[in-house]
């Protein structure tokens, strides 16, 4: 009896971590907002982290973002639910990388630039459909992470074209 209601627990945590309970439960926009939330929180971090350290908490997150992300697939069944969010959270995260990467200043205009510019990606689904196909939580998940991917060079050669943003 004890064993399940631990089981229970776990589940009920990864769901609410999958979601980033409660953004993925808002009624329009989860995943925009959700994408907000990361700029907010990668702000802060790496205004008092090094990037060894926000790149740890990125694999931490993406680690426990599988495990949620399959339990809510195995509990809902095998699609993109809307409220999955913590995808569009790692997929920002990488995007937000190109700041201390390039060394670029963390303020406004450049988290918002690098927001827009996930966001088209992400929305658009430009290059991305092949990879929403892979199975389980690997489509829910890469394709986000690819989106924030393909962000980094758009903003390199913004950087190169512009020089510091």
């Amino acid at each position: 009896m004890q064993r399940l209601k631990l089981l229970m627990i776990k589940n009920v945590f990864l769901i609410k971590f999958s979601e980033i309970y409660p953004i993925g439960r808002f009624k329009y926009a989860p995943g925009t907002i959700a994408s907000l939330f990361t700029c907010i929180t990668f702000f802060y971090l790496n205004t008092y982290f090094q990037i060894e350290i926000i790149i740890l908490i990125f694999f931490i997150i993406f680690f426990i973002s599988l495990l949620s992300i399959h339990s809510y697939l195995k509990l809902y069944g095998n699609k993109d639910h809307q409220s999955i969010v913590i995808d569009e959270f790692l997929g920002q995260y990488i995007a937000l990388l190109s700041i201390p990467l390039f060394e670029l200043d963390s303020n406004f205009i450049n988290i918002s630039i690098i927001f827009l510019l996930f966001r088209f990606f992400d929305i658009s689904k430009v290059g991305l459909k092949s990879v929403e196909k892979l199975p389980g939580a690997f489509g829910v998940l890469f394709d986000d992470i690819i989106g924030g991917i393909y962000t980094i060079p758009v903003i390199y050669l913004l950087f190169l074209w512009f020089g510091k943003i």
